[in-house]
């Protein structure tokens, strides 16, 4: 009965750990401002040269999109951001012909019912992702005490193994049809037709393909790395004389 237990506790921690290896890269971009910051400076409003936002303007609106969907939903937050923007554009005469009221210089109805749709999503994984870890870290604990430092080397190895495999495949999915691998993800969580947007409205101009790319790739290095440490810890245990 012991050994069943074991083993049934050995193969949880190896999908707990796979699970906490996936959200560990979640965490990385979706948790602090700076991958946002970084990435929409690079590339918000790359695919828009009539924009009328200058960069750090539509940086300043990303970041405030970015916390209004993962961190506090706060409306009025994202409200300033955007009519400061505006405001700006309007002092310089950047503004143009288009009205404030413009999707390219607003965030509709729609495209807000879009970010709150990610919010409730986001609202349920963080802590989801947390009591994960915490199931995990009990899981090897036992698994180093009661089982021994084999089996947590070779639980380690498993789970750093399987999100590697993983990774690669969808990595060359990526690589190959981005655009697919986008709509099939964002497919899991949300209703067809509420999560596309015209191209020159001003949610793609803040996030464009690049930078949701460029979202991804920290996503796959941060999983990937901490997978690849895993493993490597997995296997000096592994290889450990005695338990």
């Amino acid at each position: 009965m012991t050994r069943l237990l074991n083993g049934i506790v050995a193969f949880g921690s190896t999908l707990l750990l796979a699970v906490t290896l996936i959200g560990a890269g979640f965490a990385a971009v979706a948790i602090p401002d700076a991958a946002t910051a970084t990435l929409s400076r690079a590339f918000s409003g790359c695919d828009q040269p009539n924009t009328p936002f200058t960069a750090d303007e539509l940086a300043s609106m990303a970041i405030a999109g970015k916390r209004y969907t993962f961190d506090d939903n706060d409306r009025v937050k994202l409200d300033a951001a955007i009519a400061e923007g505006n405001a700006a554009a309007e002092a310089d005469g950047r503004a143009g012909t288009l009205t404030r009221e413009s999707a390219a210089r607003s965030l509709p109805a729609d495209a807000i019912s879009h970010l709150d749709d990610v919010y409730r999503v986001a609202s349920v994984a963080k802590p989801a992702l947390v009591i994960v870890a915490v199931l995990c870290i009990a899981g090897l604990a036992h698994v180093a005490v009661r089982i021994g430092r084999r089996a947590l080397g070779r639980t380690l190895m498993a789970g750093g193994g399987l999100v590697l495999a993983a990774f690669c495949a969808l990595g060359a999915w990526a690589a190959i049809d981005f655009d697919g691998l986008f709509a099939a993800f964002h497919s899991l969580f949300f209703q067809a037709g509420t999560w596309t947007f015209p191209y020159d409205s001003l949610l793609i101009t803040l996030y464009p393909t690049a930078f949701w790319m460029g979202m991804g790739g920290i996503w796959l290095a941060v999983t990937c790395g901490l997978s690849i440490l895993a493993v490597l810890i997995g296997f000096t245990l592994g290889h450990k004389q005695h338990d």
